[in-house]
């Protein structure tokens, strides 16, 4: 009785999800930010650096470094939403440092029984710090999974971090936060580090073709309305906050791969055995027509100008240090007059399977994480 009531769960939550509705004339359930207006972007391009970008429950603005932050708080996007959904803008404003602020608008679905609540960020545009090093030790939880961020000298919140949690939380599979497949490691090198595992996504993951779930962690956003229908996209990889030409990337890491390697159709391969991916990708953007790379072509795009991999990553079961050096790609040269006008973004990338995007692992395979530093050349 009870695997036949959450089958039941399980076609409805489908249903759900990817039917906007049964009936035409059924208002819709759905309250999602779609997009920005155009005209409005376009009366407000003095001051917005790039495009912005819309996850589920944020859109972030990066603006110019003179603008007043004064400014900022006046702003009141405009945006295309679900047919028939609308929104409000909530009496709330909270300060970013001294480089930004936070918004928070409120969208309620048609039908008017579903709502959800947006944090909408215009921050000025900031480099890494050629001292920094990733530490993961800013975390909280949302919703039911961790997410991450860097903190300047100055307070300010800089949202650089993404995984695939929101995405896996469609599986129904994540009860705690430790059961996503990107967690916080208690025992870094220093403080904390991240877990990365890949996990089974279960009967939703078999019925969507996606099995399984390998854990990341990645300088970009997570698109959770392409997690399904196109999850190669789903991940938009780099922003424009490299400060210099990298030269080398370190860090610590730990592996081990799960024991049964498995493919879209979890069928097991037994000649195959997981690992992980650790690397970082520099490329070149059009700074007035953000285009970034996914997860389709990542380390294969032809505007890669420089790229760190670590080819042959061990079974490690204590913390061992790397080195990673950034090699040029596709016969393109760094070029410092390129990096001064906004025309390059940079990603570091760490997953528990290789292959995950494609659906391709070892359920249980564990990569952990920590100390990572980009080195920088000096100028």
């Amino acid at each position: 009785m009870r695997k036949t009531l959450f089958f039941a769960f399980i076609v409805f939550a489908t249903s759900f999800l990817f039917t906007s509705c049964i009936q035409e004339e059924a208002p819709s359930a759905e309250c999602d930010i779609l997009a920005v207006k155009a005209t409005w972007l376009e009366e407000n391009k003095e001051i917005l650096s790039g495009k912005p970008m819309i996850s589920n429950n944020a859109v972030r603005f990066y603006v110019n470094e003179e603008t007043n932050v004064e400014t900022l708080k006046t702003l009141d996007p405009e945006f295309e939403l679900t047919p028939g959904a609308h929104i409000e803008k909530l009496d709330r404003i909270k300060m970013n440092g001294e480089r930004g602020v936070y918004l928070f608008y409120k969208t309620t679905s048609e039908d008017g029984k579903w709502s959800k609540e947006y944090e909408v960020s215009f921050t000025k545009q900031t480099v890494i710090d050629t001292e920094a090093t990733f530490s993961f030790e800013h975390f909280a939880i949302e919703k039911k999974y961790y997410v991450w961020h860097e903190e300047d000298n100055k307070g300010t919140k800089l949202s650089w971090w993404a995984s695939g949690n929101a995405g896996f939380s469609m599986s129904g599979q994540g009860k705690t936060p430790a059961d996503f497949p990107t967690s916080v490691d208690s025992a870094g090198v220093k403080g904390y580090g991240v877990k990365l595992t890949t996990r089974s996504t279960g009967t939703f993951g078999k019925m969507m073709k996606m099995p399984i779930a390998a854990g990341n962690i990645f300088i970009g956003e997570f698109l959770t309305a392409n997690a399904t229908k196109a999850p190669l996209e789903a991940t938009r990889f780099g922003f424009t906050i490299a400060p210099s030409k990298p030269v080398s990337l370190t860090g610590y890491y730990k592996y081990t791969p799960g024991e049964v390697f498995t493919n879209k159709a979890m069928e097991e391969i037994t000649d195959r055995r997981d690992t992980c991916a650790i690397y970082s990708v520099l490329y070149e953007i059009d700074p007035n027509n953000v285009v970034t790379l996914d997860g389709s072509n990542v380390l294969s795009s032809e505007r890669i100008v420089l790229v760190a991999q670590l080819e042959t990553p061990g079974e490690e079961s204590e913390w061992t240090e790397f080195e990673i050096a950034y090699k040029e790609a596709n016969g393109n040269t760094f070029d410092y007059k390129k990096l001064e006008n906004g025309e390059y973004a940079i990603t570091v990338v760490a997953s528990s399977s290789k292959d995950g995007a494609y659906f391709e692992g070892a359920v249980g395979s564990t990569l952990c994480i920590d100390e990572v530093k980009i080195n920088w050349e000096n100028r």
